[in-house]
């Protein structure tokens, strides 16, 4: 122990035994189901994706030789149930899921309705322990629900007669799936209620897909069962499916078989105890002896596929891809920074560009010269307004203003005469009219 703890190992060695030790515990292949959320495609045709649940995501890698084999093309968003190899790749201490097949599920759409449903239905308390009618120990008539054809019902019947040989069956015909799946059950239950002489109601039908049990999940069937006055047991699809009718029925069997026993459950119990522990039993010897066989046969196919060439030529592949990519990145970065240099030397010698300062400069001198001529404008425009008001105000006190009124100006000995003894008689005087003047002589002067 202390020879281990004090041994140095190198990455190396800690990668190979950590890929040993995950490829034997995940033994053949694998069914993973989840959302493929990335997807990129290399220059060789791989198809490298991560595929996600709600807690957590994981690489896949699709080889270029598979992808023309899968169901369905992968793509961003699907909901898809893969089966893979779960690899190591030692190269990059990483581990992945290598997909040889691909195919998509439509369980996303139809959950989301099934537990809006099933939330509604359980607030109501449909499903509470309290409201589940006990199933009576000793029926004396069971009336079974399913298709009259079919293994299922051989199987009920079968088990019945083995079990209470004497009890009375009565078998209603209904659709175990496809639309009038619901409605045919529903009218057979409102029956058999009103009949009101069963003691136990069995719902069966085999297993099948998310699709063939959708008519089980709805509220109008589910309802009916809760409001049924005799007990129902519902046997529908495989064990791991449970839909909203196995929830709200008195008793849920995981499969037909054992409805039939859960309804018959008062009976030979040590022989069927017995028949139990020795099928236990086989199982047990069965599955030691296959576990023993599967880990041989494992054994040799870890050797076969550690010197399997086509594993190392994969691995070799995405070594290219990822020295491929890197280089694709850094080769873009650098470019990115060049032509960024060279953008900001294209803008500074175009802003040094003696032209430019040129355009700047006579645009300044054009607006100043604007500038200055509304300036100009502005004063003319001013010293034009002076002018004619003075203009006005002359022509206002021109005595030609007044003689344009009908009066005149007299002139006497080249002056101005305003009062009579301007005026001698004989004197030659001129008269300004508006439109010229007149000479007269003085005959006589009256003064008043």
């Amino acid at each position: 122990m202390e020879d281990l703890k004090s041994k140095i190992f190198s990455v190396s060695d800690i990668n190979k035994h950590v890929k040993e030790l995950l490829e034997y515990s995940f033994d053949g292949y694998t069914m993973v189901e989840g959302e493929i959320s990335q997807l990129q495609k290399s220059q060789l045709g791989h198809v490298y994706l991560t595929l996600k649940d709600e807690k957590s995501s994981v690489r896949c890698t699709l080889w270029s030789s598979r992808v023309d084999k899968m169901q369905v093309a992968p793509e961003i968003g699907l909901k898809v149930i893969i089966k893979c190899k779960v690899s190591f790749y030692e190269k990059t201490g990483s581990y992945q899921l290598d997909i040889v097949g691909l195919s998509s599920t439509s369980i996303g759409k139809f959950h989301e309705l099934f537990e809006k449903l099933k939330l509604k239905l359980k607030n109501e308390g449909l499903f509470d322990e309290k409201f589940k009618k006990i199933l009576p120990k000793y029926p004396k008539k069971i009336s079974i629900v399913t298709s009259p054809t079919g293994s299922v019902i051989k199987d009920i019947l079968k088990i019945l007669e083995r079990r209470v040989p004497g009890i009375y069956i009565e078998v209603y015909s209904c659709n175990v799936q496809g639309e009038n799946c619901a409605t045919s059950i529903i009218k057979q239950l409102i029956t058999i209620n009103k009949n009101n002489n069963s003691d136990i109601i069995i719902i069966a039908r085999g297993g099948g897909s998310l699709e063939d049990l959708i008519e089980y999940n709805n509220e109008f069937l589910a309802r009916q069962i809760y409001n049924s006055n005799i007990p129902i047991i519902t046997a529908i699809g495989h064990e791991t499916d449970t839909t909203i009718c196995d929830l709200v029925s008195d008793v849920r069997a995981a499969t037909p078989s054992e409805a039939a026993e859960i309804a018959s459950s008062e009976t030979t119990q040590d022989t069927l105890k017995n028949i139990s522990e020795y099928i236990n039993k086989l199982k047990n010897s069965t599955h030691r002896l296959l576990s023993n066989f599967k880990y041989e046969l494992q054994e040799q196919k870890n050797v076969i596929e550690k010197n399997n060439p086509s594993t190392k030529i994969y691995n070799y592949y995405q070594t290219i891809d990822i020295f491929y990519e890197t280089l694709k990145s850094k080769f873009l970065s650098n470019l990115l920074i060049e032509r960024d240099k060279v953008n900001l030397l294209k803008i500074k010698l175009k802003n040094s560009n003696p032209s430019n300062k040129i355009i700047t400069l006579e645009s300044a001198v054009a607006n100043k010269k604007e500038l200055l001529k509304s300036l100009l404008n502005s004063v003319l425009e001013k010293k034009k307004n002076i002018i004619e008001l003075r203009k006005n105000t002359i022509r206002d006190i021109s005595p030609l203003n007044i003689l344009e009124k009908g009066y005149s100006v007299i002139y006497s000995k080249g002056k101005i005469a305003k009062k009579t003894s301007d005026f001698k008689i004989n004197d030659n005087v001129t008269i300004k009219v508006i439109d010229g003047v007149v000479s007269s002589n003085i005959t006589k002067i009256k003064k008043d």
